[in-house]
């Protein structure tokens, strides 16, 4: 996934979302070229943790999450934009290609991505300010100091899936600048594919079931698909304060090797849904400083399916507090806290499970402490201090309960260019 990195106020994130490329679009036509850019993340973390099972664990280590982005981009003689981007990644991993789409764009039209990237749900939020590189509720990272991510994105959605999405133009009306007013976004994709298989016609796995001339299977246990998105911010500015409102809407269908299949798992074929709000405002104080204050909540159905008895909820919210005392500046440091819980609701009938029902909710506490310095355009050095606590009663799923506690803190210099 693409990873959330602009760590200064809401609208500067909005700016590097989706305005960038309407803003630069040019009636004078230019030729397609190509650019390189991305981020690097590199930072030492250590842990104190508790679990009610023995497992063991190393007191603190190093980590590094970084992405080379190939950027291509061109203007038609009529104003159109086009181009497109391919994120690799910068370290040997499962999914060495990130991201791959192509995008068509017009400043008083909209924006058109076909590939594999993020859903609009995950590019047009607004929640808690983020505070610490790779840690917090709007940030998604592979690499962190924190097993149980406090992500309030959707779980079931598609990201760098093969579809596409639709944005609207940002309104222009009462009196708001460009890149501000009422966007609206819409995403589609068909299956849960993102790499083209070697031999698709003798795989079985879900991999297996993608690339090449063949469509994707309906029957993969476990795996989401025919998912619809959509996606509403505003941003406007009143007076000394930066205002973002956002709403996401997201519903996936469970696919399952027969309708009838129920396991304690919560594989299944049948469609679930979810939605959730936010908000950041940023308040100007003078002179490059800011506060900015956030949160939201979410709520999302995982494993409903027709006819069957398992059922699991998920509802989450966060809130967030951030002060910057001179925005992107170098030299401006930042310093900001960040609170998350999680519960998901589990009804489990003793025959899907295999067992008794669940005695209880699975709960997730997550909070941080983050701080920030612009050392130059560019460069980041950034620590902080948390505590994740998972609190997982017995009989969750197919397994049993498994308690974890863990005090975390990690130091660190981030890159981007």
């Amino acid at each position: 996934m693409k990873k959330t990195l602009l760590l200064q106020t809401a609208l500067v994130a909005a700016a590097g979302l989706f305005v960038a490329d309407v803003a630069s679009a040019q009636v004078k036509a230019e030729p397609l070229a190509a650019t390189v850019g991305g981020y690097f993340n590199q930072f030492y973390k250590v842990q104190d943790r508790d679990k009610d099972t023995a497992v063991d664990q190393r007191p603190d280590a190093f980590s590094s999450d970084a992405e080379i982005w190939f950027n291509i981009r061109g203007v038609l003689d009529n104003g159109t934009v086009i181009g497109g981007r391919v994120e690799l990644e910068a370290a040997s991993y499962g999914d060495q290609i990130d991201e791959r789409y192509l995008f068509v764009e017009r400043a008083d039209i909209g924006r058109v991505e076909l590939g594999s990237t993020d859903r609009v749900t995950g590019k047009m939020l607004y929640f808690a300010p983020n505070s610490l590189p790779g840690h917090g509720t709007t940030v998604h990272s592979e690499y962190s100091a924190t097993p149980n991510a406090p992500l309030m994105w959707f779980a079931n959605a598609n990201h760098d899936k093969e579809g596409i999405n639709v944005y609207t133009a940002s309104n222009r009306y009462f009196g708001s600048k460009a890149g501000k007013g009422l966007q609206l976004g819409f995403s589609y994709v068909p299956d849960g594919c993102e790499d083209f298989d070697a031999n698709p016609s003798t795989a079985t796995t879900t991999a297996g079931m993608c690339g090449n001339s063949k469509f994707g299977s309906s029957t993969n246990t476990g795996q989401v698909s025919a998912q619809y998105a959509a996606a509403a911010n505003y941003l406007e500015t009143f007076g000394q304060v930066d205002a973002a409102l956002y709403a996401g809407y997201n519903s996936v269908n469970r696919e399952a090797t027969t309708a009838s299949t129920a396991t304690a798992s919560g594989a299944g074929k049948g469609r679930v849904d979810g939605w959730q709000l936010g908000t950041t405002l940023t308040y100007n104080v003078g002179d490059g400083s800011s506060v900015a204050l956030g949160g939201g909540y979410t709520k999302e159905d995982l494993s409903k399916r027709d006819g069957a008895t398992l059922d699991r909820d998920r509802k989450a919210w966060t809130v967030g507090l951030r002060y910057l005392t001179n925005g992107a500046a170098p030299g401006s440091i930042g310093i900001g806290v960040e609170f998350y819980r999680r519960s998901d609701s589990n009804t489990l009938n003793g025959a899907a499970a295999g067992g008794a029902a669940n005695t209880g909710d699975q709960d997730l506490d997550y909070y941080h402490l983050g701080l920030t310095y612009q050392v130059a355009a560019g460069v980041l050095a950034f620590a902080g201090v948390g505590v994740s606590d998972l609190d997982q009663p017995g009989n969750i799923g197919s397994g049993t309960g498994s308690d974890s506690k863990q005090t975390f803190g990690v130091v660190g210099l981030g890159l981007t260019f």
